[in-house]
């Protein structure tokens, strides 16, 4: 038997079929999600109706920034307690903060409804109304990402960027209607987070779907440098730096809110859509690099289109803010699936690194906007401020590309590390090295079809045809070599797609070279 070639085969009937129900595969695939998706977006559209104003505008000032602050002290202090006494918030625990945080969620929604409706209540009630929905919507949201520890780099994904496209629809909807009537809305859509836990509990775990996860993003590198200080900090420094360009963006060059025309808020949500659509589609095409390099790109220049439409229109702010408001839940979905990773394989308590992320993105966020605010009644320097975002968007790509160029470089020297024991072991052994080569590939690609075939229960018979057809084998070749008819290979190879919801001989091939070895 030889090793694949490098050209690839022509596809087969079967498998055109399989490429045309690729994305009815996987819709079926990633359907346990639902219930994590839709509770994720409620918990999300609840706190963005009630303390960001539905996004119409980029914020509402203090009542968004100066809310989170108050809220990120308490979620402070709680880190300190998991810290100190190094516990693991048990899993009773974890449901009775999440049925209270609904509840006091729905009910902010409630009072600010009533207060609209009526004309009733002051800055000071608001601000506390706005400040404990802050705290107890972050503890939604810090629910369904518990939920999801444990999945891949897709899933995650999928996850993630799904629920922020719905709850972008429910925002949205909520701006077309009186804001009493949108809050009240919002407080339903927040209390049908219930019915999704019970509905989650019925699903297959998140953790269970099978879908791949990359060696070179954040979840392949939580799993082998979590530990690891400079890692972590060069984390935090790539995302907090861009996180106090977003809180000086939103709120330019004043510091107060940037209102959006209906034309503006429509193009925000659907340049939110539509590059959340994209990211979801890219990982689901496993594209390398989408969820580090690509992402933080993209961010990185939804920032300078924001200083360039500033700049260009000074008397239309909304267009900027139509790319800093993109920039910013893009950033919302980045920190959950990187909240999500480090919760599969940290050692401590998931809440430690939920609310660390808080403290680095939102932290940095908030101190960026409340210090422009105070700042800009001293001295107005738009110049100097516009340089500054500029800085703070190099240094945190710098942060961030060095980082991934190290982990890459990294991975080489352990590569050449590997090949030169190999060549080692081949001389001390005799044997010739291309052929050694081939026959360890095959030997190799035979044992991870084994390992494949006991998770997903394949016959040793299907094994077998596995090994050939992710070897480049047409379904004619595998016939010959194990003397069956070729209607017989083309039943075993329908029935290993059923088995392992695979849906071609290249995801097959992937499957087995990365995730079964």
């Amino acid at each position: 038997m030889g090793a694949r070639t490098t050209t690839a085969p022509t596809p087969t009937g079967a498998e055109q079929n399989q490429a045309r129900n690729g994305l009815e595969g996987a819709a079926h695939r990633f359907a346990p999600l639902w219930p994590l998706i839709l509770g994720l977006a409620f918990g999300r559209a609840g706190l963005i109706v009630a303390s960001y104003g539905s996004y119409t505008s980029t914020d509402e000032g203090i009542f968004t920034d100066g809310a989170m602050l108050v809220a990120l002290v308490v979620l402070a202090l709680f880190l300190v307690f998991i810290v100190l006494s190094k516990r693991t918030i048990s899993k009773h625990v974890t449901n009775v903060i999440m049925r209270t945080c609904v509840a006091l969620e729905a009910f902010v929604l409630m009072a600010l409804a009533v207060f609209d409706l009526f004309g009733i209540g002051d800055e000071i009630e608001r601000f506390a109304l706005s400040s404990l929905c802050t705290l107890v919507s972050s503890g939604a949201i810090y629910y369904w990402l518990r939920r999801a520890r444990g999945t891949s780099t897709t899933t995650a994904a999928v996850f993630v960027f799904a629920a922020l496209i719905i709850s972008e629809v429910e925002i949205y909807l909520c701006t077309l209607l009186p804001v009493f009537a949108g809050n009240f809305v919002a407080a339903a859509l927040v209390l049908l987070q219930y019915p999704c836990i019970i509905w989650a509990r019925r699903q297959r775990q998140p953790h269970d779907i099978v879908s791949p996860t990359q060696a070179n993003d954040y979840f392949g590198f939580s799993k082998t440098m979590l530990q690891s200080k400079q890692f972590l900090t060069a984390t935090a420094l790539g995302i907090g730096c861009l996180s106090i360009v977003i809180g000086l963006l939103r709120g330019y060059p004043d510091g107060t809110s940037i209102a959006f025309t209906p034309a503006t808020r429509i193009a925000y949500a659907a340049l939110t859509i539509g590059v959340s659509v994209a990211l979801i589609v890219l990982v689901l095409k496993w594209r390398e690099r989408v969820m580090t390099v690509g992402i933080f790109v993209i961010m990185e220049l939804l920032a300078c289109f924001a200083l360039i439409a500033y700049a260009g229109f000074p008397d239309m702010l909304d267009i900027g803010a139509v790319f800093t408001t993109t920039l910013n839940a893009l950033m919302v979905g980045f920190t959950w699936y990187v909240i999500i990773a480090f919760m599969s394989y940290g050692w401590r308590d998931p809440y430690y690194y939920a609310i660390a992320g808080w403290l680095v993105w939102l932290g940095c966020r908030a101190v960026a906007r409340i210090a422009l605010l105070a700042a800009h009644e001293l001295f107005s320097n738009d110049m100097l401020m516009s340089a500054a975002m500029g800085t703070m968007v190099v240094l945190s790509t710098q942060v961030v590309f060095v980082q991934f160029l190290n982990i890459t470089r990294r991975n080489a020297e352990e590569q050449e590390e590997q090949s030169a024991r190999r060549q080692s072991m081949l001389k001390i052994m005799g044997l010739d090295e291309h052929e050694s080569l081939a026959d360890m590939r095959q030997a190799s690609m035979k044992h991870n079809a084994e390992e494949m075939g006991k998770q997903f229960l394949l016959s040793d018979r299907e094994i077998e045809v596995m090994a050939l057809y992710a070897l480049g084998y047409t379904q004619k070749r595998v016939a010959e070599e194990l003397f069956i008819t070729q209607g017989t290979a083309h039943a075993h190879i329908k029935r290993i797609y059923a088995k392992t919801g695979l849906h071609s001989r290249q995801e097959i091939l992937d499957y087995l070279e990365q995730y079964a070895s």
